[in-house]
């Protein structure tokens, strides 16, 4: 028979470390559920046949994701360039340029090619490469301001998230003709980086370290009480 007598002040900061910990577990566990669920939405959608431009934009039929077909449309003139990666994730510059859709003034941003970034052990990191014809192409949400998002500098042709005042400035276009939700972004087939750049094996694995806490804190706890006779097991 266990003879158990808790220290009070002990259980009492235990017990709300004990709850975080569980509930940062369970809530990894829900993220791994949401993201699998997230990649399997998107590769259905990837999986899709392809829209035309004027289905997707001016249809309202465009899916994050969904492949595009221009139709022979060709990228106005003025280019802009977006901080990101290319598809081997080496950094740089993403290269966009307006496109007019649906038959009217409405403009959206098309990804014509990638600009990597000059650094000591590649000198041809800073050359430009062209998209082949403009076939590998999705819809794609732009990129959103965040909070540590450093700011647009319009005169360095230097965007880090879509900025639709300093992009019209650049391109020379009223801002109110952007497309906002959309973009037109190269794909390779892989998932975005959003999707990827935490996968759903990596809160898998941040659950197991919160539950393994847990369980340490646990071991802790009642190794304690066993050392100062608060734990005691009689025959």
């Amino acid at each position: 028979m266990a003879s158990f007598r808790p220290l009070p002040v002990l259980t009492l900061l235990m017990l709300p470390a004990l709850g975080l910990l569980i509930w940062l577990g369970s809530w990894q566990l829900d993220r791994r559920a949401w993201k699998i669920e997230l990649l399997a939405d998107y590769a259905a959608t990837a999986q899709a046949e392809p829209l035309t431009l004027s289905d997707g934009l001016c249809e309202g039929q465009a899916e994050l994701g969904r492949r595009v077909l221009l139709d022979g449309a060709q990228p106005l003139s003025g280019l802009v360039r977006v901080s990101g990666r290319n598809a081997q994730g080496a950094p740089g510059w993403r290269l966009f340029s307006p496109l007019m859709v649906c038959g009217t003034d409405q403009l959206v941003l098309v990804e014509t090619g990638f600009e990597g970034l000059q650094t000591a052990t590649r000198a041809d990191d800073s050359s430009v490469v062209e998209a082949d014809a403009f076939t590998q192409l999705r819809f794609e949400t732009p990129l959103a301001q965040g909070p540590f998002t450093p700011p647009a500098n319009p005169e360095a042709n230097e965007f880090y998230a879509f900025d639709a005042d300093g992009l019209g400035a650049r391109l020379d276009i009223d801002p109110e003709r952007l497309n906002t939700r959309y973009w037109l972004a190269l794909s390779d087939g892989a998932p975005p980086a959003y999707l990827t750049q935490t996968p759903p094996e990596r809160h898998l694995a941040y659950a197991i370290t919160w539950f393994g806490m847990m369980l340490a804190l646990l071991a802790v706890y009642f190794a304690y009480h066993i050392q100062v006779g608060r734990l005691q097991w009689r025959g």
